[in-house]
């Protein structure tokens, strides 16, 4: 999952050519990045052709058990050896058939784990089995004519976990096609490409030169990676401290304070971590990812801050303002369902970023200020679709929902705009436009004392009297 800071004109960085860039921009759009696949499998009967619906849970017959042996025992000493760094080892792992793919990300993998402080790393099998996929058929018949006596399209997970930033292992599922031979098993693919899926996210392992920086976040660390050096590297490490800091004076300590930082050195790079298109590429100056979220903790997995290469074209004032909008976001996680409104999200994540680096509203939203002066104040609130990196307003709509955030601290203060977006975001939110007014009619009411008319009315003379 990911949300991303998109800078509207000059400070939106991440843009090509500043075309957004007063802002952090974030695109809360939910996708579905590699990191958090969800496809399980389940195994063959002894029956190649014939696809298998029983559950996990059913007793193994002695060739599933076998089977499951022989995966596991060719995923563990692959493993060990990228562990290792023996990328000769790993190689023995891959199937004649094996793809480019996979064999790019072995070698890498061999060089770059080594690089980087990963006390945590293994492929393994899920335990968890679904309804079984059949191997392709072409890709079948070479395995056949190479003497492949079993196939499977198995349940891999890849578990890893970061000294310092990850408090349990970040769990993935990279399905993979396997082959059988008389000596045991071996890798051939990733298994989502083939299906016409996603294959697995980019990883910091599989950059040319992998490098990592710890930095003190007192209580916790922060991590910066890089691919070899960057002059962001230096910049965002002597800013966490200072923007973690930030962070946990408006929201509190429940949150890790601090995250992984993530610096990509090309547009394919960010676009591969991030699960990002193009068109994400040029319009963001950072995203936030995750993996997962554990209620129970509650607990955040996976989290991660990705700059763009042209981040570093940011002075520096503004990616501060970047880092902290994105962090809010890192520490907001828990608090924040997948259907919250775009404008509270980005929204207080904007002040959050913004808060005391400006004076006037044309220095910290000029779009706005230019419409108000205009045409007066927006209407209304803007809705989820007026977010969309394709509005030629979208720019408007960040500017707009971050007034309404700072409307709300400047009239009732910090903890009423926590608290608001608590009450807006932290729970299951209606998709139904009129369903999503009531809710924020009732969260207005409980939180401020307000009604969501009144709300309205109150910031447009807010934006008003503004210098």
């Amino acid at each position: 999952m990911r949300e991303s800071s998109t800078p509207p004109t000059e400070q939106g960085g991440v843009r090509r050519g500043h075309r957004l860039a007063w802002v952090a921009v974030a695109i809360a759009v939910v996708v579905a990045i590699a990191v958090t696949l969800t496809m399980t499998f389940t195994d063959f009967g002894a029956d190649r052709g014939t696809q298998s619906q029983e559950s996990a849970q059913r007793p193994q017959n002695p060739f599933e058990e076998a089977r499951t042996l022989g995966v596991s025992q060719i995923l563990a000493d692959y493993s060990a050896a990228l562990r290792d760094g023996d990328a000769a080892s790993a190689m023995t792992a891959l199937d004649e058939s094996a793809t480019d793919t996979v064999r790019d990300r072995t070698r890498r993998a061999a060089v770059g784990i080594g690089a980087l402080p990963l006390p945590t790393f293994e492929y393994r099998l899920s335990s968890t089995r679904g309804p079984e996929r059949l191997v392709p058929a072409d890709l079948q018949a070479r395995l056949d004519a190479q003497g492949s006596s079993d196939s499977w399209v198995a349940p891999v997970q890849l578990r890893y976990a970061y000294e310092g930033i990850d408090s349990a292992p970040v769990v993935l599922e990279v399905p993979m096609v396997m082959a059988r031979y008389p000596e045991g098993w071996k890798i051939v693919a990733d298994a989502g490409p083939l299906f016409g899926e996603a294959g697995p996210a980019g990883q910091v392992w599989e950059f040319d030169q992998p490098a990592a920086k710890t930095v003190s976040t007192p209580p916790g660390d922060s991590l910066v990676l890089t691919n070899g050096t960057s002059s962001l590297t230096d910049l965002l490490a002597g800013q966490l401290p200072a923007a973690t800091a930030s962070v946990t004076d408006f929201w509190g300590t429940r949150w890790a304070q601090g995250a992984g930082v993530t610096i990509a050195g090309s547009d394919e790079e960010f676009a591969s971590i991030a699960g990002s298109s193009q068109a994400d590429t040029d319009a963001a100056a950072a995203v936030t990812i995750f993996s997962s979220v554990d209620p129970a903790g509650p607990t955040a997995l996976g989290q991660r801050v990705v700059f763009t290469p042209q981040a570093a074209q940011l002075d520096p004032n503004t990616l501060a303002v970047v880092l902290r909008h994105e962090l809010f976001h890192v520490a907001a996680r828990t608090a924040t369902a997948a259907a919250a409104p775009v404008w509270v999200t980005e929204g207080v994540a904007e002040y959050v970023g913004r808060r005391g680096t400006y004076t006037r509203l044309e220095q910290a939203a000029p779009a706005l200020a230019a419409e108000i002066a205009a045409n007066g104040p927006p209407a209304d609130l803007p809705t989820d679709a007026n977010f969309a990196p394709s509005n030629p307003d979208a720019a408007l709509a960040y500017q707009s929902a971050w007034s309404v955030a700072a409307f709300v601290a400047d009239t009732y203060g910090d903890d009423k705009l926590k608290r608001f977006y608590i009450a807006l975001a932290g729970a299951d939110q209606p998709t139904d436009p009129t369903l999503v007014s009531t809710a924020q009619n009732t969260a207005a009411q409980i939180v401020l004392g307000i009604s969501r008319d009144d709300l309205v009315a109150q910031w447009r003379a807010w934006l008003s009297r503004q210098p």
